[in-house]
């Protein structure tokens, strides 16, 4: 249930900002990482959600970081990596927040994320100018 929560709340937030409301994330002070052709963001933690939200239609891929299925601003520790179909690793990178944006080019792409020891994935396909929003629960009690 708490996941269906965040998902409205993000494609609501999506429905206000919308595309064409995008802006440069110099503008809201957000820095731009790159590794292999690929731009993503990383932070998103209290104000800076809104920051967030402003800058989202610019990347297509939406990750969210949730500790025992609730929101977070405090991600210590995660590391996440975007992977293609060859198993190449083409990012490879810290999560300084609970937001992870990244904008790969049309494709299969698996998601892993490394917390404690523990490595969750997600394998998505990316086609055409579709959204996705994943989320990876961070679980302290196992």
């Amino acid at each position: 249930m708490k996941h269906l929560a965040w998902a409205v709340t993000f494609a609501v937030a999506a429905l206000v900002a919308g595309p064409a409301v995008a802006v440069d994330e110099a503008s809201v002070g957000i820095k731009v990482h790159r590794q292999s052709n690929i731009n993503y963001v990383t932070g998103g933690a209290g104000d800076a959600a809104e920051d967030f939200v402003a800058v989202s239609a610019r990347y297509p891929i939406h990750i969210r970081f949730t500790v025992d299925g609730a929101r977070t601003d405090v991600i210590e520790d995660v590391r996440i990596r975007v992977v293609d179909t060859m198993g190449n690793i083409l990012v490879d990178a810290p999560a300084e927040g609970p937001l992870f944006y990244v904008n790969p080019p049309s494709g299969r792409w698996t998601f892993e994320v490394e917390w404690r020891g523990k490595v969750m994935r997600q394998t998505k396909d990316l086609t055409g100018r579709r959204y996705l929003d994943l989320t990876f629960d961070l679980e302290t009690s196992k």
